[in-house]
This record gives C-alpha cells, structure tokens and sequence, in this order.
C-alpha cells in the first residue's frame, strides 16, 4: 500500500494511526521523509476523509503536486505556514507527493503499543 493509504485506512480500536491513544510510531526505511509521519497524517487528515472509498476523496490532494500547489492552504499545515510563493507551494507539494506515495507494510503490535512503518525502499 502507499503511506497515504497506511495513514487513512489501518486503526486500531476505530482510531486512526495517529489518533490511537497510547500508541507510539516508528519508521524503517533507508531514504529519508520530507516529513513526519505526525505531519502527513494531519495533512492528510485535512485534505481526505479517512475511510472513504477512492472516489469519495480528492486524490489530487495525495498525487498532483500542481493541483496541491494552486488549491491547498498551506497556512494549514503547520510546518510550511510560511509559504507564500508558487515556487514554494510546488517544492511542498512535491515533497508531499513524493512522501504520501511511497510504498509502505504497517507492522502493528498491540501488545507493545507500537507500530512500525515500513518503506519498501
């Protein structure tokens, strides 16, 4: 699956990956993120219904870096609310295109409250 997929659709209890009380994340990957899982799944969380079939949602949100760059309010996201310029919008957007789509395994351990996501790098 790709991680937007990871960060909308697995729960634990019907709480979202980074709702889930108590539950830490961790990630495995080689190649570094743009961002953290935390400020994805808010993104995420802003743009796209958790839950909803693909054609319930906008997936140009997850997939069209332009699309994001003119339609998204970036003084929502709280670790780029300073950007004011398209060439700006499109370097977000695209960090976010390229995180969001990565391919991912989410390992959950209820025992240890704990999930793991793992990037197939």
């Amino acid at each position: 699956m790709k991680l937007y997929q990871g960060l909308t659709q697995v729960t634990v209890n019907d709480a979202m990956i980074d709702d889930a009380p108590n539950f830490d994340i961790t990630t495995d990957l080689v190649a570094p993120l743009h961002y953290t899982p935390s400020e994805l799944y808010h993104y995420i969380d802003s743009v796209l219904r958790p839950g909803s079939r693909h054609d319930e949602n906008n997936l140009r949100y997850v997939t069209d870096a332009p699309f994001i760059a003119e339609n998204y309010d970036f003084k929502a996201f709280p670790p780029d609310t300073n950007v004011t310029t398209f060439e700006g919008k499109m370097k977000v957007a695209r960090a976010l295109v390229d995180d969001l789509n990565r391919h991912v395994s989410i390992n959950v351990d209820t025992a240890s409250h704990h999930f793991v996501i793992i990037f197939v790098d």
